[in-house]
């Protein structure tokens, strides 16, 4: 008996087998399905605006709105693809912190158009104006990795908080695809054409995020085996 209980305590004691070793093409595979897919929510939504002659805090809303729904299926991918690895995390948690995030985000990223379509002016020739872009233009940036940092944190992610800077960078270098299309573009654009050209770029967008935030958390969960 005695012999049994202190087996099963020692059992007890040992910690869990890790998971399978996390996957970088897995991970980018899940993120680049999850980000170039919710990204066209976004750019039906802009169609769909033009097209009913949304402006302003109208097309402000709906593009909040729907950029919840693109975080939501980033989230989707990104949690899947780790599933079973160290890093797995609480699935419907990542999702809902991602989606929320990406909200913010858009809530941000929309402000000087429809700051402009409401017709205020902003003084871009005030140092201000540019403290205040500036600040939202980090917050922006953070507004996803910082979101999902506590769920790494406890998925038992070694130093998780560097999560935020690896995002950051990793939407720095991204996010200027998806304007790549715009000079491109015009009245007399094809929609189809318009629809394309996005698409490619939130795709091209979708692969660069995807690989640098990759590449940064397969370093940190490397900690994990060595610690």
């Amino acid at each position: 008996m005695g012999t049994r209980t202190a087996a099963t305590g020692a059992q007890a004691a040992r910690p869990s087998p890790p998971g399978r070793p996390f996957r970088l093409g897995r991970w980018t595979a899940g993120t680049v399905l999850g980000e170039s897919v919710g990204f066209l929510l976004p750019v039906t939504a802009f169609a769909l605006a033009d097209a009913a002659g949304l402006a302003g805090w109208p097309a402000w809303l709906l593009l909040v709105a729907v950029g919840a729904g693109e975080g939501a299926l980033l989230g989707a991918g990104q949690s899947l693809a780790l599933r079973g690895s160290a890093a797995a995390v609480p699935i419907g948690r990542w999702i809902a912190v991602t989606a929320a995030a990406a909200s913010g985000a858009w809530a941000i990223g929309m402000l000087p158009s429809t700051l402009a379509d409401a017709g205020t002016t902003v003084d871009w020739g005030a140092p201000a104006t540019w403290v205040i872009a500036g600040i939202a233009g980090l917050v922006l940036l953070a507004s996803i990795p910082l979101a999902q940092w506590p769920v790494l944190a406890g998925a038992g992610v070694p130093r998780a908080w560097r999560w935020v800077p690896i995002g950051m960078v990793a939407w720095l270098a991204g996010l200027p695809f998806t304007f790549a299309p715009s000079p491109m573009v015009g009245l007399s654009t094809p929609a189809p054409v318009v629809f394309a050209l996005f698409a490619a770029s939130g795709l091209c967008m979708a692969v660069v995020m995807a690989l640098v935030t990759g590449i940064g958390l397969r370093r940190m969960l490397r900690e994990r085996t060595t610690t």
